[in-house]
């Protein structure tokens, strides 16, 4: 899993390099609010029943059995609207950006790719190799002292928790949300990936 997605070359000029170390010495930076360039979709309220949710009193996490979208930035038709309207200077995706913000605290190697062209720089996720690219599951074992391998197809190895992790999570997120639609917010765009019901 610490294995580099693609070989450095000798010939290659190297411009400069980030330790871990590099990363834990930066100073805390406060984020600035900016404006939305753009808001689509809908969003729901969370239901806070679920905070009374214990082992003594448990409540059931049903099976969520519709499709969830976790797309690399050229597969969302919004951020490729943004782009050509240079909307930003930056462009990258939650998951991406998130595994950024944590990167000097995983001990799991992630695998990015960031492309500048005409002063825009977009990082986002590798998909060539999606099926062994951490970023397109839940991370499990983040702390455990002996690093399961990923190549083990068992029930408990690191592919099969990671996919189970990763469908425990898309539950969590359908079944969490509050059923009164009163409290929903609908913004003015459609959800991109939402398909025709024919």
């Amino acid at each position: 899993m610490r294995d580099f997605a693609i070989d450095v070359k000798a010939e290659w000029e190297e411009i400069t390099e980030f330790s871990k170390q590099t990363f834990d010495r930066v100073s805390n930076v406060r984020p600035v609010f900016l404006k939305n360039a753009m808001e689509c979709g809908e969003v729901y309220q969370y239901d806070y029943k679920w905070d009374k949710a214990s082992a003594v009193k448990p409540k059931t996490l049903k099976r969520f059995n519709g499709s969830t979208f976790e797309e690399s930035v050229y597969d969302d038709p919004i951020m490729i609207k943004l782009i050509e309207e240079e909307a930003a200077d930056i462009f990258t995706t939650d998951v991406v950006a998130a595994v950024l913000m944590c990167s000097t605290k995983s001990n799991y190697s992630w695998d990015i790719e960031i492309k500048k062209a005409d002063g825009i720089i977009i990082i986002d996720k590798r998909t060539e190799d999606s099926e062994s690219n951490i970023l397109n599951g839940q991370t499990v074992c983040e702390t455990s002292h002996n690093q399961q391998p990923m190549d083990n197809d068992t029930i408990n190895g690191i592919k099969s928790l990671m996919k189970e992790s990763q469908e425990s999570n898309n539950d969590w997120l359908n079944v969490a949300r509050s059923a009164n639609n009163d409290s929903k917010i609908t913004f003015a765009n459609k959800d991109p990936f939402i398909e025709d019901s024919e």
